[in-house]
């Protein structure tokens, strides 16, 4: 299967490097900013121009994958933003809801103590919702992930049978989507560090901030565990 141009990692990351590399310099430029002391470092690099466009789009594109994690865990989690998932592990919708909003609204309420509302209001989710799902595969024991991936895997196969040489129905089903997801993934990171920037810049310290990104990628960190139980018991199973 051949990869399209827009699944390429360099072409999904450019317009957030970019974005990135901006939002690092208003963090660091911005009056009050937790992080205005920094300033004089990178401009330490003012004579040394290519150094410092270098620096500025490393820490650019550093600051754009941290803040793509969340869509990394809803990625992983998708089988459970599915319907079908919630009645197949006996979670009403209810149940469903409350799973997402009240890590939300938790993590809102932690954030608000120190930042203004809008800040709060917008980060709380963009934590809550991605900590919500990675709890809610654990608690169901990662059955319908698992089954997703699964159901996925075999119909991808047939969607793209050896040795095809024709285009077929499922091949550009799968395309279609791929580019609605792709071309949205890159969408969403710009909106997500907007989000992360905000809430950064409201930041009363670097040691707040640092907590805020500590509870930004702390999902994202868990998906190794969900990718480690789908290994484990593709291993240990030999039915697909």
């Amino acid at each position: 299967m051949d990869n399209k141009w827009w699944e390429y990692y360099v072409v999904r990351y450019l317009v957030g490097t970019v974005v990135g590399a901006i939002l690092v310099l208003v963090l660091i430029d911005t009056p009050g900013s937790p992080f205005s002391t920094y300033a004089s470092k990178i401009g330490a690099y003012k004579d040394q121009p290519f150094l410092g466009v270098g620096l500025v789009a490393a820490l650019g594109f550093a600051f754009c994958y941290l803040a793509s994690s969340p869509v990394l865990t809803l990625h992983a989690t998708r089988a459970h933003l599915r319907a079908i998932a919630i009645s197949a592990n006996a979670w009403s919708p209810y149940a469903f809801a409350a799973a997402l909003l009240l890590p939300s609204i938790l993590a809102a309420w932690w954030l608000s103590d120190s930042l203004p509302l809008l800040a709060a209001m917008t980060a709380g989710p963009a934590i809550g919702i991605p900590s919500g799902l990675v709890l809610l595969a654990a608690f169901s024991k990662f059955v319908a992930v698992e089954r997703f991936a699964r159901d996925l895997a075999k119909r991808r196969a047939a969607a793209y049978p050896a040795k095809e040489a024709t285009t077929s129905f499922g091949q550009e089903y799968v395309t279609s989507y791929r580019h609605l997801r792709e071309h949205g993934n890159a969408f969403l990171i710009l909106v997500l560090e907007g989000v992360l920037a905000n809430a950064l810049l409201r930041a009363p310290s670097v040691a707040f901030a640092v907590g805020v990104v500590a509870l930004w990628v702390l999902p994202a960190a868990a998906v190794w565990v969900v990718g480690t139980v789908l290994e484990s018991r593709f291993a240990a199973n030999d039915k697909v």
